[in-house]
């Protein structure tokens, strides 16, 4: 290495000690500014106090009588007499109104008493009977019908003896056959399985109900028919099942044929014809 070098080296050194220095003293001087920023915040500011001075009497100051002499004397000022206080009147607390209680409904039912499967059954009948009861249209027509059509609608239904079957001695003490006799005794057994309550018929007057049916020899009923319904549906029901009830009849006597026999049955409220 030659002194040229060695003197570039050496510059180089300086000016980077110079350069580092002069940032140093740059960085100092900026540090101590931000300092005396900082500190000139917590300086203490001073308070201003007024005083003032007051003179005490003295054994040459004047006293205060000297200073009053010659000024107006003011009055004093007249007191009053004070009213005694009376004391502040208790309030009564008022009374709360008594309020009415009123008794609350109470949401039970009455208990129904309970009906016995009698009474239903029976007002079962009497509503099937009053659905079944023609209208007033109906009764007044069967009424003029009825008397239009009097008498029986057939010979079947015509008696050689008393009006109503019986047992004993025909019209006049005449025997009676084999054959009315047969008539008397099933008419009974008809009888006997009839029943409907009067009650519930509902209709008053002349009430009768022709039914005509066929016995065969062995005593079996078929072809049951009205030749003339009454004006009460309930009372002819009873009367078509009193017939039905009773098959099979007793079978026909020998002395009066074998062949089937067609009759004709009246049924009245007061019985069989």
């Amino acid at each position: 290495m030659n002194n040229r070098d060695e003197r570039k080296v050496l510059d180089r050194r300086f000016l980077t000690a110079f350069a580092v220095s002069v940032f140093l003293h740059v960085l100092l001087i900026a540090v101590s500014l931000y300092l005396q920023y900082l500190t000139g915040f917590d300086r203490l500011q001073l308070k201003t106090i007024d005083v003032s001075l007051v003179t005490l009497p003295g054994p040459g100051s004047p006293s205060d009588a000297d200073m009053t002499e010659g000024l107006p004397s003011v009055p004093e000022p007249v007191k009053e007499p004070q009213t005694p206080r009376q004391p502040p009147v208790p309030i009564e607390p008022a009374k709360p109104e008594a309020v009415k209680k009123v008794p609350e409904k109470t949401s039970e039912k009455p208990k129904q008493p309970k009906k016995s499967p009698v009474e239903d059954k029976l007002k079962k009948l009497e509503q099937q009977v009053r659905q079944k009861q023609p209208s007033d249209f109906e009764r007044t027509l069967a009424r003029l019908q009825q008397k239009v059509q009097e008498g029986p609608p057939s010979d079947l239904y015509k008696r050689s003896g008393p009006g109503s079957f019986g047992l004993g001695d025909g019209e006049y003490g005449a025997p009676v056959s084999p054959y009315e006799k047969y008539l008397a005794e099933i008419v009974m057994i008809i009888r006997q399985n009839w029943s409907f309550i009067p009650q519930l018929i509902g209709e008053k007057g002349d009430i009768k109900a022709y039914v005509a049916l066929t016995i065969q020899p062995g005593g079996a009923v078929s072809d049951i028919t009205f030749d003339k319904k009454s004006v009460s549906e309930y009372f002819n029901d009873t009367a078509f099942k009193a017939i039905e009830k009773s098959s099979p009849l007793p079978p026909i006597p020998e002395e009066a044929g074998d062949s089937a026999r067609r009759i004709g049955l009246v049924f009245t409220p007061q019985g069989i014809e």
